[in-house]
């Protein structure tokens, strides 16, 4: 069993250099074949041959992920077939822009299914088999993939040149952002920059599709491992790689993150004043290229004035007009999962899955935030749930990153392990009571008779004159 458990571990270890890259394909030609999905698929028969004792209670949750899929696929599809009018999909962003007039089980439905089958074993794998020691190995991740982001920026500051050599993916241009190749697919290595005093600096993103799915995968290890890392710089280089981004999404989350610690910790003035200090001193040493940032970090984007601003407003009304065209069943249940993509995965689980599953995926995501405890531990869990579901809803539309959903993960992990704590110390109070009254475990089988407790001694019914050699003599 040792050899078995081991086994396990070393997959993981493997398992948490690939599992955030997604810019690099096994197959270039087929989406999706990333190192990261591969495993979660090899991960069924390590776990079948080698899964011990929990195997089972693995393909339990497995099987109830299967469940939920197949009720989503049914009321969704009913809700087509009985809506009085086809959905209009010309002013959307659908997953297959090739195909504009299909309503009923559409290709994307499956294919996008494919991304939910394997988050779903990841998220089984860690739940049943993570060990503490998994950890250090996450951290090491992390680190590195930390570090090759850096290197690229780096790497353009000096050549004016991209330094990936490692991505092959291609991406449609929906944004008209990178460099677009003859047959309209943008490689997974293409940059973003932004200005900064004069400086052109490219948007940080290692082996991801762009900044905001850097941050959004990222942004979580950084609140975990700088809750429980002793070691610090490696957390200083993943929050400086969060920086180098500058995604909007990493102020998002990080609103997240300061509102949980401030529900536990509230605000110190002191320490409060000091910040504030701080911050107005840099504020005002580097005003013009915080100005040009926040310019174009956020202003631009809520006004609409770039072109990744005014695009993700454009989608986002688009899919809720039409979310608000379709009929109730629709509005309650969706048009489809997989059919259209926003810019966001509010709008978008708003469409394709309807009121219902948008419900379902939020409390899925949040539910370990109202059962974590406030220990260091729990409450950096309980951020990185709040903080992912955030930047998902807010900025990110992609729900099926790994990444993120390893904390996700280890936060169910941690509630598990509080409840069977809770009934531990409750079998451990009932014990003592038992103890501290006299209860054994032969209760009820031999206790003697009242005719026998009110018997008196053998020795008091003879009279005093006959008792033995050291009592009185006769």
């Amino acid at each position: 069993m040792k050899e078995k458990a081991a086994l396990t571990d070393i997959y993981f270890r493997i398992w948490a250099f690939a599992m955030p890259v997604t810019s690099f394909l096994l197959i270039p030609s087929i989406q999706g074949t990333t190192i990261g999905y591969g495993m979660c698929f090899m991960s069924v028969p390590l776990v079948l041959l080698f899964g011990g004792r929990t195997r089972k209670t693995w393909m339990q949750f497995v099987g109830t992920a299967l469940v939920v899929w197949l009720l989503m696929f049914c009321t969704t599809q009913i809700a087509d077939v009985l809506a009085p009018f086809d959905a209009d999909f010309s002013k959307v962003t659908m997953v297959d822009d090739t195909d504009l007039v299909t309503f009923l089980m559409r290709k994307s439905m499956f294919t996008q299914s494919i991304y939910v089958a394997a988050v779903v074993l990841y998220a089984a794998y860690v739940y049943y088999y993570y060990k503490p020691s998994w950890d250090q190995w996450l951290l090491a991740a992390v680190t590195v993939f930390a570090i090759y982001g850096i290197y690229e920026v780096v790497f353009y500051i000096l050549t004016g040149r991209a330094g990936d050599f490692i991505s092959n993916r291609s991406f449609g241009d929906q944004f008209g952002r990178g460099v677009v190749r003859s047959d309209g697919t943008v490689n997974g290595s293409s940059f973003q920059q932004i200005s900064v005093g004069g400086l052109n600096i490219q948007r940080l993103k290692a082996l991801t599709g762009e900044p905001s799915m850097y941050a959004m995968s990222i942004f979580p290890f950084w609140i975990y491992f700088n809750a429980t890392s002793r070691l610090r710089w490696p957390v200083w280089i993943i929050g400086a790689s969060l920086v180098m981004s500058t995604s909007s999404s990493v102020l998002i989350g990080y609103v997240a993150y300061v509102v949980i610690r401030m529900r536990k910790l509230g605000i110190n003035p002191v320490k409060a004043l000091l910040a504030l200090l701080v911050v107005c001193v840099i504020a005002f040493l580097v005003q013009d290229y915080i100005a040009d940032l926040w310019k174009q970090m956020v202003m631009d984007k809520l006004e609409g004035r770039n072109e990744s601003g005014s695009n993700r407003m454009a989608t986002f009304v688009a899919s809720i007009q039409l979310w608000l065209h379709s009929s109730v069943l629709n509005q309650l249940f969706g048009i489809g999962f997989g059919y259209i993509r926003s810019t966001d995965l509010f709008s978008t689980l708003l469409v394709n899955v309807g009121v219902v599953g948008l419900v379902f995926i939020s409390d899925l995501m949040l539910y370990p935030a109202f059962k974590l405890d406030w220990d260091t531990r729990g409450m950096a869990l309980r951020q990185c749930c709040f903080a992912t579901w955030t930047m998902m809803m807010v900025s990110v539309p992609e729900f099926a990153y790994l990444a993120p959903w390893t904390f996700i993960t280890m936060a169910y992990v941690r509630v598990r392990a509080l409840k069977l704590a809770k009934k531990d110390m409750q079998k451990r109070a009932a014990a003592v009571v038992m103890e501290e009254t006299h209860i054994g475990t032969n209760f009820g089988t031999s206790a003697p008779s009242p005719v026998a407790r009110r018997r008196p001694p053998i020795g008091s019914q003879f009279p005093s004159r006959i008792q033995g050699p050291r009592g009185r003599h006769l």
